[in-house]
């Protein structure tokens, strides 16, 4: 999904929030999506779901490394060594 409509998802997600008469449970990779503001996030892990925070996945990690040095980020992530 394009940044743009993960941003349309976010505005639907927030109405149907303040709504109060619903409940989203979504699987994602993607930090847009995880920002939701009061949103709980849970990982998945080998001793099955624990509470984490945007800042604490592997999806944000990866996402800054690239958005702070896209150069670099792609030329480690392509080095076969």
């Amino acid at each position: 999904m394009s940044p743009a409509r993960q941003i349309e998802l976010l505005k639907l997600l927030s109405r149907i929030q303040k709504n109060g008469q619903g409940q989203v449970i979504m699987a994602t990779h993607s930090p847009l999506l995880m920002a939701l503001p009061g949103a709980a996030l849970w990982a998945m892990t080998r001793g099955g779901l624990e509470p984490t925070t945007l800042r604490q996945t592997s999806h944000y990690e990866i996402y800054r490394s690239f958005l702070e040095a896209p150069e670099a980020f792609i030329d480690e992530e392509l080095d076969d060594s």
